[in-house]
């Protein structure tokens, strides 16, 4: 219980009434959680902040900013125009103002009725600036017919996850009102395109102003480059050659590259020449890389400050499959006599997937000292942040907690090892054991440009 001292100094409701609107608009914006595993979008503005007092609910209805998330998610029960799903929808709209929308526009595995829904987002078009598509069909794109490009000119990020788009002329007639041109963020995810993946590079090439891109290919490109002259990330999933996917594009200002690769790809991967100057690496999905492409890697990307590595499967000189751990902490591991370091610029490194072979343990703590501490002969740049994700235990099990797994004793003690230097060194070392996200999808950012 706090002292009358610190009550005194805790903000009350009556306080918060005296802040003027905008402000008090501000602290609930800030209020606003993000929905987890749903794309860090912010969830619905609480309404029980509402009907706290009548200041509260002026300054919320008087604060546009909060009602600009339109959140809808269709199911058998909320399909109709007349539920109250839709009215909180028609809500939310009214009191967005004139305010760039962000959208999320899902449904079940039903198939479902759009018409309503799709004609009262429809009519606010000219704010559409954020939009989501998920498990969306051909059918549900039928009030885009008769729009133009210009009917969206706020549309700046489009996200789609298992969406279909045919390659069929009604699909051409159906995409056609978006305007490429002019999108900085487009994601897609699981995505479909029958019965070829042509009309998915005609897409691609009109990208031409895209900043931050995420695509699956399945089919590659022949007929000439696609340039993308602004990218700067991009997250590139094949399940064909990737080299020759990667070698279809053209992207002159790239910066971060995340790639989901798959044991058919080869294990000798080498980047092409435009990515020599990658600032940030990804390494996903079932990565099967070489020690000698690895080293190789590593020694030409001399300007990368964050790398991510999913270590996957048990790495063994006579059946290679993943990443070499114990390889690859030696790798980054100064050495005190050498003149030089591999990755110079390494700000932030992160792994996933570890699962330690004997002795790799110890070179990940070496590394870390010697990474996180610097040193006064060899010029590098000093780690600023490790992290370690790893699956639940009961990822793979079908049986209610308590999970019937347990922790390797070497990633245990890791895992003390880890925690100990963190506390008594205060080197930013983070741990999430409960990760079970996509490690091809983790955002990245500009924080260690």
């Amino acid at each position: 219980m706090s002292s009358p001292r610190e009550r005194a100094h805790q903000p009350s409701s009556f306080q918060l009434a005296s802040f003027p609107p905008e402000i008090l608009g501000e602290i609930f914006l800030a209020s606003i959680p993000v929905i987890g595993n749903r794309d860090n979008l912010p969830a619905y503005f609480p309404f029980t902040l509402t009907h706290v007092c009548r200041h509260w609910r002026a300054s919320a209805l008087a604060f546009p900013k909060l009602w600009l998330f339109i959140d809808v998610e269709q199911t058998a029960e909320n399909q109709e125009g007349d539920c109250p799903e839709h009215e909180l929808m028609e809500e939310y709209l009214e009191r967005s103002g004139n305010h760039p929308l962000t959208i999320r526009l899902a449904h079940s595995f039903d198939r479902m009725h759009y018409t309503t829904y799709m004609e009262t987002l429809y009519q606010y078009s000219d704010r559409w600036e954020t939009v989501f598509f998920r498990h969306l069909c051909d059918y549900a794109f039928e009030c885009l017919f008769p729009a133009e490009p210009s009917s969206y000119p706020m549309l700046r990020n489009l996200d789609c996850s298992l969406t279909y788009f045919d390659s069929d002329p009604s699909a051409r007639r159906t995409l056609g009102p978006i305007p490429w041109a002019q999108l900085k963020r487009y994601h897609e995810y699981a995505c479909y395109w029958s019965p070829n993946g042509d009309y998915q590079w005609a897409v691609l090439k009109q990208l031409v102003n895209v900043v931050d891109l995420r695509m699956e290919l399945s089919v590659p490109y022949t007929t000439s480059t696609v340039k993308m002259p602004q990218l700067r990330f991009a997250y590139i999933y094949p399940d064909i050659d990737i080299n020759r996917i990667l070698d279809s594009f053209e992207f002159p200002r790239i910066e971060g590259l995340s790639l989901k690769l798959l044991p058919a790809h080869p294990s000798n991967l080498l980047l092409p020449t435009q990515f020599k100057r990658l600032k940030i690496l990804r390494l996903c999905g079932e990565v099967v890389i070489l020690n000698t492409s690895l080293l190789v890697i590593l020694t030409e990307l001399t300007t990368l400050t964050d790398l991510a590595v999913q270590i996957h499967g048990d790495y063994s000189l006579s059946a290679p499959s993943g990443i070499d751990a114990l390889y690859l902490f030696k790798l980054l591991t100064p050495d005190h006599d050498a003149q030089s370091v591999l990755v110079p610029q390494l700000q932030a490194l992160r792994l996933t997937g570890f699962n330690p072979r004997p002795g790799a343990v110890d070179a990940l703590i070496a590394m870390l000292r010697r990474r996180f501490g610097g040193s006064n002969r060899v010029q590098f740049s000093r780690l600023r942040r490790f992290e370690l994700w790893m699956r639940p235990l009961n990822w793979f099990d079908d049986h209610p907690q308590p999970p019937t797994q347990t922790r390797p004793p070497a990633l245990g003690a890791a895992l003390e090892t880890l925690q100990s230097l963190r506390v008594t060194e205060g080197w930013d070392i983070r741990v999430d054991e409960e990760w079970a996200g996509d490690f091809w999808k983790e955002e990245m950012t500009s924080e260690f440009l």
